[in-house]
């Protein structure tokens, strides 16, 4: 299995949790990972603990021009991009009658279309290289629990959406992937665990992203190098978890005789309390509740 040793890769949201974590894993294993995201003091900040193998630029994966420059910047410095990984993402929960389809908007922004930008500007580098591009989406894609419909959405469509690219690539010789990671427990900057899960969805699911319960981020980190060297087509974290994707509609039965009702109504009037707040679950830079 060969390394990523002098892989330049380039990795979208690396300030935090998962794509923080990626960027590390890369480094160990010898590759050049470029940081392209917002929070560009994080970024620096991981780039001096990194060292010279690392690049930090900006990217909004909202906006063409920004997105087109950090590919631009990386090409530039080190001559090549030979891996993609397409990280930066946002979570949210709330229900379909509590939260307006802004919440959506914003979620298929970033989740959906940023995936698809990133890819459409990372085609002609990844030809030069004969390539690999990595979608870090979510076992949400196939697993659709109450809440969530906005996140199960925007990765459902990230799946699909690979399955395409994929296609259209493959005789130039880049391959195509997605990481489906389960349940994480972030971490914070220093690697401390980060907070656990958000208030809606613990009433569903319990506090399943906390230490000792999810999948800790290195562990998602090293999944992620592991499909990089093997230029998996699909792969989950943990790995165990793939299952998950063979027999989608068999998990999805089994998703939907999980939840008691009165837990689902109690999420529910949660996030209509929430609502009339003007507030609402989301992690636009880090798992906070915002307004």
């Amino acid at each position: 299995m060969p390394s990523l040793e002098n892989r330049v890769v380039l990795i979208t949201g690396p300030a935090r949790n998962i794509g923080r974590e990626i960027a590390r894993a890369v480094a160990r294993d010898g590759g050049h990972p470029v940081l392209a995201g917002l929070e560009f003091d994080r970024l620096e900040r991981l780039r001096d603990e990194i060292g010279g193998r690392a690049l930090a630029v900006e990217m909004d994966v909202t906006d063409d021009a920004s997105v087109a420059a950090a590919f631009d910047a990386a090409a530039a410095t080190f001559g090549r991009v030979d891996v993609v990984v397409s990280n930066a993402g946002v979570m949210g929960s709330g229900a379909v009658e509590a939260v307006g389809a802004n919440f959506l908007d914003r979620m298929l922004a970033i989740n959906l279309t940023g995936t698809y930008r990133v890819a459409h500007h990372a085609v002609p580098y990844l030809t030069l290289t004969r390539g690999y591009f990595l979608s870090v989406c979510s076992t949400a894609a196939v697993g659709h629990s109450p809440l969530q419909s906005h996140y199960c959405a925007s990765k459902a469509g990230v799946y699909a959406m690979m399955d395409c690219f994929r296609q259209e690539v493959a005789h130039r010789g880049i391959d195509v992937g997605v990481l489906c990671p389960n349940f994480v427990a972030p971490a914070t900057e220093s690697g401390e665990p980060g907070p656990g899960t958000d208030e809606l969805m613990k009433q569903l699911w319990g506090n399943v992203n906390a230490e000792g319960t999810g999948t800790p981020v290195a562990d998602v980190a090293r999944d992620a190098v592991h499909a990089m060297r093997v230029r998996a087509r699909e792969t989950t974290s943990p790995r165990s978890m793939f299952f998950v994707l063979k027999a989608p509609r068999l998990i999805q039965r089994l998703f939907e005789g999980r939840f008691k009702a009165d837990n689902v109504e109690q999420a529910v009037e949660a996030s209509r309390r929430l609502s009339g707040e003007g507030r609402s679950v989301t992690t636009a830079i880090g798992p906070t509740l915002q307004g």
